[in-house]
């Protein structure tokens, strides 16, 4: 398993439109790639990370060349909402633990918000 950390800033002003943009299109676009396993959208202040699991180094190969992928990150880009450069690294999944609960509490927190 690969985990992928996108880093990036955005602009604090606003910050409730880049996660409008990562849960309404970002997510989304995942969702759709081959070996793609889950992803954690993390901020702190105006620092901001997405780190995604993929099967493989060909799935996260396979997401820098893909249409849906790059067409996000046009849009992204587009915006305005990011400040300064991104970065991205790869580090190969040693080790994991992450408690089933959770995971069911996320999803309960997430349907009491609509």
């Amino acid at each position: 398993m690969i985990a992928r950390i996108w880093r990036t800033q955005v602009d604090l002003t606003r910050l409730d439109e880049y996660e409008h943009f990562a849960q309404e299109q970002s997510l989304p676009m995942f969702r759709r790639q081959r070996g793609f396993l889950g992803v954690f959208f993390l901020r702190e202040h105006q620092n901001c990370l997405v780190l995604s699991l993929w099967e493989d180094k060909t799935a996260v190969e396979t997401l820098a060349t893909s249409a849906t992928y790059q067409a996000t990150v046009r849009q992204l880009q587009a915006t305005g909402l990011l400040l300064g450069h991104s970065l991205v690294e790869l580090f190969e999944v040693s080790g994991s633990m992450l408690l089933p609960t959770v995971l069911s509490h996320r999803e309960q927190q997430s349907g009491s918000a609509s």
